[in-house]
C-alpha cells in the first residue's frame, strides 16, 4: 500500500442535518405544506432563505412544538 493511501482517513464524517424543507416539516408535524407555509408567512415558524430556497432549522421546529405543548384541556 502506498503512503498516500495509508494517510487517508478510514472513517467518513457525516454532518448532521441542519435544515429541512417545508415538505419535511409538514410530514414531521403531520400537517399540510400549505399550513407550514402559512405559519411561515405569519411569522410563527422562522425560516432561513438561501437564495430562493426556504429552509427550516430543527431548533425552530422544536420551539414551535414546545410553545404549543398543552397537557390539559
Amino acid at each position: 500500500m502506498s503512503q498516500a493511501v495509508a494517510d487517508l482517513p478510514t472513517e467518513i464524517t457525516v454532518l448532521p442535518r441542519a435544515l429541512f424543507t417545508a415538505v419535511e416539516v409538514a410530514t414531521a408535524l403531520s400537517v399540510s405544506t400549505t399550513f407550514v407555509r402559512q405559519l411561515t408567512i405569519d411569522g410563527v415558524i422562522p425560516c432561513r432563505r438561501i437564495g430562493r430556497l426556504v429552509r427550516y432549522a430543527q431548533e425552530d421546529i422544536d420551539a414551535f412544538i414546545g410553545a404549543r405543548d398543552e397537557r390539559a384541556y
